[in-house]
Formats: structure tokens, sequence, C-alpha cells
């Protein structure tokens, strides 16, 4: 990590000279405008309708397109290199620790992530968490805030979210440039978002992601968005004993005890096995993760050594001009 953080101070350098004065804050990286006065990093996306749960709000091209609700072409590196320029330092990526067998939750500076594209003909902006919204309840995600943890490095030096893709997550990849501050499993049976349809702009409609610095805290309170947001939520308490209830409907309190007595017996007794089986599932599955992507960086080094004897072979197979006598 310390060799990479160097190679990105260096790099970080090398875009500050080539930048514009301080007159003109705004500088460009391909696919990424980074506005380091005023802390803004703008990432030219696009507009994915999947139909499936979802693993990232933004990906690469040609990467997980099939569970996103974002792509863009940008290189992972790259928004790095942005983010570190508005002056945010990555934390670390989730981890797991073979001595006490328990999952660590990544860490890092909190984001605020916005979306502005063109929608019925006029300009909407809006937070990037309103865009998916519950597979069961259809009610929209929860205010989040995402962290800036930075992805890891292969050992063959390769940044590994240029190798996978990943940009941003709603679940836990060590391997991906921004994700969620708490524990969040990859596993197909506990994804639990999709895409809002009733505020994605069209399919294939240009996004542009806006990044910004979100302060000190780690991520708001998660509360259920409600349609009516001026209507309270619970009545307010009166100590008039005379005050009628809101409601004619009463709770079935021996119906809740008995439901809440049979999870004690049926459920509590096993949490140490049940809290076994889901550590045991969460480790398999990323187990697997890691193989599967070290048969993706296999193959690209194969397909490195495809390419260059396929140019070698086209040196050597394509007519030259015979010389002038």
């Amino acid at each position: 990590m310390r060799i990479l953080t160097i190679a990105f101070a260096i790099l970080f350098s090398i875009v500050a000279l080539a930048a514009p004065p301080a007159s003109q804050p705004v500088g460009k990286l391909p696919h990424i405008e980074v506005d380091a006065k005023n802390k803004q990093v703008r990432v030219e996306c696009e507009a994915l309708h999947v139909v499936a749960p979802l693993e990232f709000f933004c990906c690469v091209n040609g990467s997980n397109e099939h569970e996103s609700v974002l792509r863009s072409k940008v290189k992972p590196s790259h928004l790095h290199l942005a983010l570190l320029m508005i002056g945010l330092e990555p934390g670390k990526p989730v981890s797991y620790s073979e001595s006490t067998k328990k999952w660590t939750p990544p860490s890092g500076p909190p984001i605020n992530i916005t979306c502005e594209f063109e929608k019925n003909g006029k300009t909407q902006r809006v937070p990037a968490y309103r865009l998916m919204r519950d597979i069961k309840t259809h009610k929209e995600m929860p205010p989040l805030t995402w962290i800036f943890t930075g992805s890891r490095t292969m050992e063959d030096g390769v940044y590994a979210a240029d190798a996978t893709g990943y940009l941003v997550s709603i679940v836990n990849f060590d391997l991906t440039v921004i994700d969620v501050p708490e524990l969040a499993s990859s596993a197909n049976e506990t994804l639990e978002w999709e895409i809002n349809p009733d505020l994605m702009p069209d399919k294939g409609a240009k996004v542009t992601m806006i990044i910004e610095p979100a302060g000190t805290t780690t991520a708001p309170t998660t509360l259920s968005i409600d349609p009516d947001a001026s209507a309270p939520t619970t009545a307010p308490a009166s100590s008039d004993p005379t005050t009628k209830p809101l409601s004619p409907v009463h709770i079935d309190q021996q119906k809740v005890d008995s439901l809440k007595e049979r999870w004690m017996k049926e459920v509590a007794p096993r949490e140490e096995a049940l809290r076994e089986a889901a550590q045991a599932h969460y480790e398999v599955v990323n187990a697997l993760r890691r193989e599967q992507q070290r048969l993706i960086d296999e193959a690209d080094r194969i397909q490195r050594t495809i390419d260059e004897l396929e140019k070698q072979y086209q040196q050597m197979t394509t007519p030259r001009p015979e010389p002038v006598k």
C-alpha cells in the first residue's frame, strides 16, 4: 500500500504541474473533472436499467454492468487520484482476520454522491442513494454516505480496481475504490436493492456522478423515506389521559408475546450456530471471488502474451515496399 501511495503522489505531482493556474481550479483527467478549490469530483457515467439485485452503484464499462446502476469509462486509479486531489486520503478496505476469525468493516473519509442528468427536458440533481429502492417493499433506499477506501494492489503491482472495474459498491469488496461503511455481504440471498425506476434517467442517458467530502460523520442515520416528508411518523406525547387514540386499531399483545416466545425458543438457542454458518458462508463466497479474480489476472496475462505474439506476427507477415534501387 505504501508503494501505491508513493506512486499516486508522483502521479499527483505530474497532474498538478499540468493543471491550470489557481484562477482556474478545475483540472481534467480522462472522463473526470476535478474542482480542487470546491472539493468536487465529477465523473462521466451512463445509466443502466438492470433487473437484477444490485452490488454496485457504478462500475467500469464491460465489467459488472449486470448488477450496477451506472457504468463509466473512467479508470479506477484515475478516480483514486481525483479524490486525492480534493484532499481525501484513502482508508482501508474490508478485511478478514485469521486470528480472530472475524471481518473488519472498511474505513475511510465519508463522501456524498449526487447524480445530475436530463429527464423530461429538465436537469435533475438527485442523491445517488435515491436511485435505488428495496427489492421487497419498493421503498427508496435510506440516506447513505459512502467512504473512500481505495482498492488493494495486486502482486504484480496493478491497482486491483483497474482489473476488476469496481468503482462504487453497495456491498463490501476489498477491490473497490468507494465502499459502504458497514459490513454488507455480497451473497446473493442478502442482496436487497434494485434500481428505482421512478427516478432513474432513461437507459443510456448521460449522467454526471458528483463526489464530495461529507464531513466527519461516517454515515447519516438510516431512516426509511416517507413519501410525505412533512408528516410525523409518530404522534406527539400527551399527558392528558382523556386523549383519544388516533386509530381504533389495537395490538394483539397475546399474539405478539406468543410469536416472540416461539422465536426465543427456536431461534435464540441457535444463535452461535447461525453466526458460524453465516461467517462460513461469507468466507466461502469471498474466497471464491478471490479465486475468480486470480483466474481473471491469469487470463489477462495470457491475453497480453497473445497480443504481443499477434503484433510480432503481423510485423513479420505485413508486406513491405521494395527498396528503391
